[in-house]
């Protein structure tokens, strides 16, 4: 069920996704205090996996378990990421339901067990948190998604196949947005106090994301890092 984000504020809501590659470099606070600042719109954050995914990729061969139960686990390991993106910046609030995503106000921390182990999406590596955060824009009726990217963004727009043969984006991503009706955005990983200054000018910021086929026929990429996340 699509839900239409109303807390009656008449501010939209953007999904951001943080990406998991971020953990471990000086971008992330910074981030993290620009979206708990922005008042143009309703921020819900989308966690990325970082270590902790790498953890369960890490364990998959010498174990010997599964994509549908790596899957799983990974989407678990998000959720240790966004607990520790709540504790690095106070001002931001869990929400683990629609509910709660879509009517909530201020700057939100998708805590996505619950929700995102639900989601008709392939069980496998071909699906991050990339994927993910667009299937969650989707499902609450978002104005906008943005993938806060460490990787090096082509000029846009561009789209999204393209990411996805580049390897920015999984591969599962550009199905997920070929009929969306949220605007998708890319920004850089050092990008967060031009994000912030845009928002409180109003204007949109970031590389544009098109549907559609990529403009050189590839085969897509899996994700098998946290570059990708």
């Amino acid at each position: 069920m699509v839900l239409t984000p109303d807390n009656g504020s008449g501010r939209p809501l953007w999904v951001v996704k943080i990406g998991g590659s971020l953990w471990s470099g000086p971008d992330l606070k910074a981030w993290l205090a620009a979206l708990a600042q922005v008042r143009a719109a309703r921020i819900a954050i989308v966690p990325g996996g970082g270590p902790f995914a790498d953890a369960v990729r890490e364990a998959q061969v010498p174990m010997g378990f599964g994509d549908a139960a790596a899957h799983r686990m990974a989407i678990l390991g998000m959720e240790q990421y966004a607990h520790a993106l709540l504790d690095l910046e106070p001002r931001l609030s869990p929400a683990a339901t629609r509910h709660a995503l879509a009517t909530a106000d201020g700057t939100l921390v998708w805590l996505p067990a619950a929700l995102a182990t639900a989601a008709r999406v392939p069980e496998s590596w071909s699906v991050t948190s990339d994927s993910l955060a667009a299937w969650l824009a989707g499902e609450l009726g978002a104005r906008r998604l943005v993938l806060v990217k460490s990787a090096a963004l082509p000029p846009g727009p561009i789209k999204a196949a393209d990411l996805a043969a580049a390897g920015i984006v999984d591969a599962a991503m550009p199905d997920l947005i070929a009929h969306a009706a949220f605007e998708t955005r890319c920004v850089g990983s050092h990008d967060a106090a031009r994000f912030a200054e845009a928002c409180q000018a109003g204007t949109a910021f970031g590389t544009v994301v098109l549907p559609g086929r990529a403009t050189k026929p590839e085969a897509r990429q899996e994700c098998h890092s946290t570059s990708c996340s």
